[in-house]
């Protein structure tokens, strides 16, 4: 059974989503073609709360400058999705800044990343939140986007990016949630046939790629 058909099952009251500026639905010509606007229609247009923040990480490690990601979420989602009781569901779609940044590899690495998604995944879980909650692969860079951002998210090869790819699904199948593989099926399309011309964020039809795999997401 797929995520979307799953939760019209659950009776649940909402969508929260949890990532960063391809959450916040940055680059999508209208709102309503972000992709958690695209993916609340297809399950009932039910409320939907995005708690996304643009330019964050997942991991709360420090930076080269010895600080860490202002909003990054680990630092956060207790107060963004366990604050009050709910039957939400649950979408997170993070990793993507975490694996563009490089200046600072001793810290905001890969295994930081997964020892942080971990312990969000353990207290959503331990909250009740395990049959409403489901985790995407970071989204596809093009080749080009591996060499172009901001100071310090730049010059990731590709094998680096897809450590982060291949740590969420591990997660996934640690904690036996619903899995959607983002990264894998935008990757399907081709090379920077899904990014606007920012080269970083997705275009429309990106957007609503990332809808139809979450909503497609399946248990490991």
């Amino acid at each position: 059974m797929t995520f979307a058909q799953h939760l019209k099952m659950q009776g649940i009251s909402g969508i929260r989503v949890f990532g960063d500026s391809i959450t916040t639905g940055l680059n999508a010509s209208q709102p309503h073609l972000s992709w958690p606007a695209l993916f609340a229609a297809e399950v009932g247009g039910l409320p939907l709360h995005n708690l996304a923040i643009p330019g964050t990480l997942l991991q709360g490690s420090p930076f080269a400058d010895g600080n860490e990601r202002p909003g990054n979420g680990v630092g956060r989602f207790s107060e963004a999705l366990l604050a009050s009781s709910h039957r939400d569901a649950i979408l997170i779609l993070y990793g993507y800044n975490d694996a563009r940044y490089t200046a600072s590899s001793d810290t905001v690495n890969v295994a930081n990343f997964g020892a942080d998604y971990a312990r969000i995944l353990d207290r959503l879980i331990e909250a009740g939140h395990a049959q409403r909650l489901a985790i995407g692969s970071p989204p596809y860079i093009p080749e080009a986007g591996l060499s172009v951002g901001s100071p310090g998210f730049h010059g990731q090869t590709r094998e680096g990016f897809e450590a982060y790819v291949q740590s969420v699904q591990a997660l996934a199948e640690r904690f036996g949630i619903f899995y959607a593989p983002v990264y894998e099926q935008m990757k399907a399309h081709g090379d920077g046939e899904l990014s606007s011309p920012d080269i970083t964020h997705p275009n429309d039809l990106g957007h609503r790629v990332i809808c139809d795999v979450f909503c497609n997401a399946l248990r490991p």
